[in-house]
């Protein structure tokens, strides 16, 4: 598991998992209440493309908020994608 280097929002968990399938994508959670898997390419400025995993799903605010992260880093992430799910680490 490798952590997203790119941003950071501070409470929740941000990871990618080695050898992870496509479409490129990060894992977050806030532990104990959920977790998503967010597809990075898909999403666009106040709207996450993503999947529930388990739990409630989190306030609009807060996927507001890492939807433009996403965006504002989005070519960091890929970066992060490739070298992360091909077998490099961290």
């Amino acid at each position: 598991m490798g952590r997203v280097e790119a941003f950071v929002i501070d409470g929740l968990v941000l990871w990618f998992w080695s050898d992870d399938h496509g479409p490129p994508h990060f894992h977050v959670k806030r532990a104990g209440e959920w977790e998503l898997r967010v597809y990075f390419l898909e999403t666009t400025a106040g709207v996450l493309a993503h999947e529930m995993k388990w739990g409630a799903p989190p306030a609009a605010k807060l996927l507001s908020q890492i939807a433009q992260e996403v965006v504002d880093h989005r070519e960091a992430l890929l970066a992060e994608w490739e070298r992360k799910t091909c077998g490099e680490g961290d």
